[in-house]
């Protein structure tokens, strides 16, 4: 079901974190073409069954992604790897809550299993569709022998008619992995630190999640994060978030987003970070047709769910690396919004298609403690774009910093517009230097955004402070690096 993104996972689930959460009733989002020739969209039209993420020319190999994991620019491992199961409980349509949980006798809901889990437990989840609605409180394993909800291909869990599919509160050393998840009123996937703002939940793994088809309107998330350290997510598959995020962080910090699909919800935002959430790194992702801001690093929280509660920014020292960005921002969205970000960073990115514009730097939390959204790199990215898709290339709100920003290094190449001479930047944003203009990228096809040695962005750009993780394809960047999301 979920199976071509295997060979990445397989690579990042050897990975750890560097920040990133959410919940709250901060706004998100944006505020408000597509391409008909050349350049491409690593899409195939959307949709898990046609296109989805076998359409689009980027091939997962695993055995590419291990044989460049070692070196200096390798992720760190997520707390599952080489874990340790004692025991395995199943969970299938068939089952009842009275059986022991063995493979001749299993238990019919995962909350059962939960109930009988202890650390080095195994919850294997038969193929079937179940019921949403799931509130598993507290669930914590070990270091070394996590708890492990894992769905055979075809486990559906269904929120329909219920506010949402899953809540999990204050866990630790819990993987969830191989589930479809769709359907419920609210939010998709829920996980919280039960209010304990100095305890929060942690090394919680998502792995090859199908997450789709969420919420009625208003704040409805796909996945909901609020007060988790050192979390994962790899190798998932994300749409249809309605008017929510896709991933809504509160206060969440050290965190890996990698590897995932993130397509198809034209009125929602993607992952947004905010709270107080720092430390995160966003890595190896596309983004598909998503019509508010891609990533919002910041956003806007009320005053009581800051994680921690003293927090100075929305969100500092985001790391936003080697992604694709296709069609982002159709409702007055952006790839990036930097919102209220201290020292957050967008580096070696391929943006194809932008709409409204490539980047905004906003500051939407107003209170005195509050520094201004400041500081931010905007670097080694390769923009291919339409002058008449865009506003203008960046939008300053009031309150911020623009002066502290740097942007430069990038490859800007405009479709429809060949004396295209560079962007323009006003309220304060310094000149753009160092950069390519108006010089075809040269992807390797229509729908596949690797770029070659004889490319303009090749070995074009600048070191990027605290290093670079690996490229979309987890290869080591070189140095200099090419620029966007493919190196070396």
């Amino acid at each position: 079901m979920r199976r071509r993104f295997a060979g990445w996972v397989i690579a990042v689930a050897c990975a750890s974190a560097c920040g990133g959460c959410g919940d709250d009733d901060g706004a998100s989002g944006g505020d408000a073409g597509s391409r008909d020739a050349g350049g491409g969209a690593m899409d195939g039209g959307g949709g898990r069954d046609g296109g989805g993420p076998d359409a689009g020319g980027i091939d997962f190999d695993a055995g590419d992604v291990d044989a460049n994991r070692e070196g200096t620019c390798a992720l760190d491992m997520a707390p599952d790897v080489g874990a340790v199961y004692d025991r395995t409980l199943y969970v299938a349509t068939t089952g009842s809550d009275t059986a022991d949980g063995s493979a001749g006798m299993p238990l019919a809901t995962i909350g059962a299993a939960a109930r009988m889990a202890t650390p080095g437990t195994r919850i294997l989840v038969r193929a079937g569709t179940y019921a949403g609605g799931i509130f598993l409180d507290p669930l914590q394993g070990e270091a070394g022998r996590p708890i492990k909800i894992e769905g055979e291909d075809g486990a559906v869990l269904d929120g329909t008619g219920d506010g949402e599919v899953m809540h999990l509160s204050d866990p630790r050393y819990l993987v969830l992995e191989n589930l479809e998840l769709r359907g419920a009123m609210v939010n998709g996937l829920n996980i919280d630190d039960a209010g304990s703002f100095d305890t929060p939940a942690e090394f919680v793994v998502m792995r090859n999640l199908y997450v789709h088809d969420i919420g009625t309107g208003g704040n409805n998330d796909c996945i909901k994060l609020s007060g988790v350290d050192r979390f994962f997510v790899l190798g998932s598959e994300i749409s249809g978030c309605n008017a929510g995020d896709m991933i809504d962080q509160v206060g969440c910090h050290d965190g890996l987003i990698s590897g995932n699909f993130f397509h198809d919800s034209p009125g929602s935002g993607g992952i947004q970070m905010k709270g107080g959430s720092s430390g995160t790194l966003v890595h190896g992702n596309r983004f598909v047709d998503v019509g508010g801001r891609s990533i919002n690093a910041g956003g806007s929280t009320g005053l009581a769910f800051f994680r921690p509660i003293d927090a100075a920014y929305e969100a500092a020292q985001l790391r936003i690396i080697a992604n694709v960005f296709v069609r982002s921002g159709a409702m007055s969205g952006a790839p990036i919004a930097f919102v209220g970000c201290d020292a957050c960073v967008f580096a070696n990115n391929t943006v194809v298609e932008p709409q409204t514009w490539v980047a905004r730097i906003l500051q939407e939390s107003t209170d005195a403690r509050f520094v201004p959204s400041r500081s931010g790199l905007f670097v080694n990215n390769v923009i291919v774009f339409r002058m008449a898709d865009l506003r203008t290339f960046v939008n300053v709100g009031p309150g911020t910093a623009p002066d502290t920003f740097t942007f430069g290094s990038n490859l800007w190449f405009a479709l429809d517009t060949p004396a295209f001479a560079g962007p323009t930047y006003t309220d304060g944003i310094p000149p753009e230097t160092m950069s390519v203009i108006q010089v075809d990228p040269m992807f390797a096809g229509a729908t596949d955004y690797h770029v070659s040695a004889t490319s303009p962005a090749h070995a074009a750009g600048r070191p990027v402070p605290g290093g670079l993780p690996p490229d979309f394809d987890a290869h080591c960047y070189a140095s200099p690096p090419t620029l966007g999301a493919f190196g070396p």
